[in-house]
């Protein structure tokens, strides 16, 4: 897994290596977040003007994941809703060229400056670490306002070069995809004033269309398909759902998983695989552009993230009317607000339990998966995302606090 810059997964909280809060307060008052049409040197008479507002996203991510997802769908919903919006990226890998096909103003370039004269987007939403190393400060000194979506349950790192990287003289607004992430943000001491929690939302209709796959039905025979979605890295635990899979094998019980992903971690999984004599019993897929056709065709999904800001995996498979099992990580628990199953990482015991509740399919297995449904579709629609984020660009261009 590539450790992004200015972040770390962290044990225990050092106060030491936090810098004193004022520090950060400083860096506040010197952004004016309450006059950011004059101090980020935004064109005043632009605030109240009817023009067509545009945006300009920036994600450097390679690989296709939920972020990904998240950034397509933000930026067609935007267009849907009048606004003009551009992607830059890498171009040639999967959110480019699918935005490309979906007919967005696709564009790349490491001349951050030059771009940003070319388009005069009124702001930029960076959607990942490396966009702020790429863009946040160069935006700066061009006059326009940036906000960022953060994603992940890290902290930040209280060092001089993170700090100065994520100053809120460089960054008006944070958008939170859940309380976890923006609860980790209040631990790194950020100013809190700064972050907002706008949750990750769904393609609830594209969801609803989504067929089973008969290939993978096949592979569990009479029995259950299990499995989970997601990149082959440490931090997604995948081990743990293979040593649930020997557990359940041995107490008897007839699963068949799958996961589908790829990733560093492959090769241990393969051996781990082997080792436990679950060859034929657990399938690495690699990797699927058609995820939600997955989720569509299992039994249940497993999830042993134990680091999640929030999980795009649980919200479709709720909506899907999938039972989801998953490690108590607060990203997961949040999103699953009690319509799941929770496992404590590492109980094998545990994880097969609740296996065995779920394959009962008793009426309380089956009124619990109905609710975690209704919840899905009534706290994950794409459109409350798109408003959320809406409000906060508003926020930012009139220089107010919501």
């Amino acid at each position: 897994m590539r450790r992004e810059f200015g972040e770390e997964k962290v044990a225990p909280y050092v106060r030491s290596t936090i810098p004193p809060r004022n520090l950060w307060a400083q860096d506040t008052e010197s952004a004016g977040f309450h006059c950011l049409g004059v101090q980020l040197g935004v064109n005043s008479a632009n605030m109240t003007s009817t023009r067509q507002r545009h945006i300009l996203h920036v994600n450097t991510n390679t690989e296709w994941g939920g972020g990904e997802y998240q950034v397509l769908h933000l930026m067609l919903g935007l267009r849907d809703q009048g606004w003009k919006v551009s992607l830059c990226g890498r171009l040639g890998h999967p959110l480019c060229v699918r935005g490309e096909e979906a007919g967005l103003n696709v564009t790349s370039g490491m001349e951050i400056a030059p771009l940003l004269r070319r388009l005069r987007p009124d702001l930029v939403h960076l959607h990942d670490s490396g966009a702020v190393d790429l863009v946040a400060r160069a935006a700066r000194h061009a006059g326009v306002p940036v906000v960022l979506s953060r994603r992940i349950a890290s902290r930040l790192r209280m060092n001089w070069f993170s700090h100065r990287k994520y100053a809120p003289a460089n960054i008006a607004a944070i958008l939170a995809i859940s309380e976890t992430v923006k609860d980790v943000l209040r631990q790194s001491d950020y100013p809190i004033e700064r972050v907002y929690v706008v949750p990750s939302g769904l393609d609830l209709e594209a969801l609803e269309t989504v067929k089973p796959d008969p290939a993978l039905r096949a592979l569990a025979g009479d029995g259950l398909l299990a499995g989970g979605l997601g990149k082959l890295s440490e931090k997604k635990n995948w081990r743990f759902m293979i040593n649930v899979a020997h557990a359940a094998q041995r107490s008897g019980m007839k699963i068949t998983w799958v996961l589908a992903g790829e990733g560093r971690e492959r090769t241990k999984l393969e051996v781990a695989i082997e080792k436990l004599g679950l060859h034929g019993r657990v399938h690495l897929l690699g990797f699927r552009s058609d995820g939600a056709r997955v989720l569509k065709s299992l039994d249940l999904l497993f999830f042993p993230s134990q680091m999640e800001g929030a999980s795009v995996t649980i919200r479709e498979a709720m909506a899907l009317g999938k039972p989801v099992i998953a490690v108590d990580a607060p990203g997961s628990v949040e999103s699953l607000d009690g319509h799941g199953w929770v496992v404590k990482d590492g109980s094998s015991a545990q994880a097969v339990s609740h296996l065995q509740e779920i394959a009962s399919g008793g009426v309380p297995v089956r009124e619990k998966i109905a609710t975690a449904r209704q919840s899905a579709l009534a706290r994950f629609s794409m459109e409350g995302t798109v408003d959320g984020t809406i409000r906060v660009y508003e926020a930012v261009l009139a220089g107010k606090h919501l």
